[in-house]
């Protein structure tokens, strides 16, 4: 975890300390406006830190309270710095089997998508197909815990906002922004590369534009396979993929970009995305194998 964890005890240090964190100020005054929250929490990973399976999201989706103050809210939980920080590793080392029946719509479209991705270290149970509804509450609690607890998820920007948008939503601005994102890129590289991973999924189209800007920059460093775009029946739009390979550090990072992940259509429509998954799965082996 020594890719990310100087990170994770500078920012609760600030937490603790000042009740804001340093490194989400300096974000929003590089990016000119109140991108994300500076007084919440971080979320910098959950799950199997040396998982095979790896899923990075653009950062964590919360709503921003402008009164909200971690001294006031949560400081007191914590007998010192020392024990914010085991206890915010426990927490999000086990985030899956907390709450375990708390099943949210996000982790169970993580799961539909994995389904068919072999040897991911994932065993997904089938909840998409299952008719009764107590059993199939069973499974959901079961595929929800299983996709936190055995892939790692990373947060390329760790600190929440309401809406990820204006920072890299095309080349232009990927490329604007990118000295300011670059830090926050190479800390994610450097995680994956700590243990041998067989899938790399990086969440939203918004990658494909931060990895063209990199490779402006880093030139050669990353190939990017072609655009696949496939129709999934019962979808009016098309949804579309596409696999990426990344040289750093002598390792190559092989990569998988969903563009179609976060869209609107398919977060409760599991059938679909499940085939989805199974569509972009096929993509990286015709690559890779």
């Amino acid at each position: 975890m020594k890719a990310i964890l100087t990170d994770i005890k500078k920012d609760l240090e600030d937490l603790f300390n000042s009740d804001k964190i340093d490194k989400a100020i300096y974000l929003n005054n590089s990016i000119n406006k109140k991108f994300v929250s500076t007084n919440y929490s971080p979320m910098y990973f959950v799950g199997n830190y040396e998982a095979k399976t790896v899923f990075v999201m653009l950062n964590p989706g919360s709503a921003i309270d402008t009164k909200y103050s971690f001294d006031t809210s949560e400081k007191k939980n914590y007998k010192n710095l020392n024990d914010f920080l085991e206890k915010y590793l426990h927490k999000h080392i086990n985030f899956g089997k907390i709450n375990y029946d708390k099943v949210d719509n996000f982790d169970l479209k993580q799961a539909a998508f994995l389904y068919h991705f072999k040897n991911s270290g994932l065993s997904i149970p089938d909840f998409v197909n299952e008719k009764d509804n107590e059993k199939k509450s069973i499974l959901k609690a079961d595929a929800k815990e299983t996709v936190l607890m055995n892939k790692l998820q990373l947060e390329l920007i760790p600190y929440c906002s309401v809406e990820f948008i204006g920072v890299m939503d095309n080349t232009k601005l990927a490329i604007n922004n990118f000295n300011i994102l670059e830090p926050h890129l190479l800390r994610i590289f450097d995680a994956i590369i700590e243990y041998d991973r067989q899938y790399v999924v990086f969440g939203a189209k918004q990658f494909y534009f931060l990895l063209y800007a990199y490779n402006i920059k880093h030139l050669n460093s990353v190939i990017f396979h072609d655009l696949k775009t496939f129709e999934i029946e019962g979808l009016k739009k098309k949804v579309n993929c596409r696999v990426v390979e990344i040289n750093y550090k002598n390792k190559k990072i092989k990569g998988l970009i969903p563009y179609s992940f976060p869209r609107r259509d398919l977060p409760n429509a599991y059938d679909k995305m499940k085939k989805y998954g199974e569509l972009c799965f096929q993509e990286f082996i015709n690559i890779f194998n």
